[in-house]
């Protein structure tokens, strides 16, 4: 895992490079705590996380480097129902499994070779993502 995340930032500053996108170490961080987390934080849980080692970086500083995260493709924004957007920096094509009490977010690998339906001629689906909702195993121990 060291190594994959070293990679991904590699590809990161890579590409901030070849836009001409300066690479601080705020950014680095940014990035590196989503590479670091499977539960699909919120912005404002990746900025606690990144004040620890920056305790001058700003919330607006991690909003726009998330954004820029995202609009480079290095994270996806996760279909959530709930309060605050979650962020995903696993983009191979995966579904979520959410729980509906917590709001915890767990990737799920399905197999499936889904058609657009007939209704749907005409339209080019180049990706497609499915939410499952249930309750997580935490929380139904904690209604015993």
């Amino acid at each position: 895992m060291v190594t994959d995340v070293q990679e991904r930032l590699d590809e990161f500053v890579k590409a901030c490079k070849s836009i001409g996108l300066k690479i601080t170490p705020q950014r680095l961080a940014v990035y590196e705590v989503l590479l670091r987390r499977t539960d699909h934080p919120t912005v404002e849980e990746v900025y606690e996380e990144v004040r620890k080692l920056y305790p001058f970086v700003s919330l607006a500083t991690v909003y726009r480097t998330v954004e820029t995260l995202e609009e480079l493709g290095f994270i996806s924004k996760v279909p959530y129902w709930g309060g605050s957007a979650r962020y995903d920096a696993n983009t191979s094509h995966h579904h979520h499994l959410i729980c509906t009490v917590c709001g915890a977010i767990a990737d799920v690998d399905l197999n499936i070779n889904w058609e657009p339906p007939a209704y749907m001629k005409g339209y080019q689906v180049h990706r497609f993502s499915i939410n499952i909702y249930g309750v997580c195993p935490k929380c139904q121990n904690s209604k015993t």
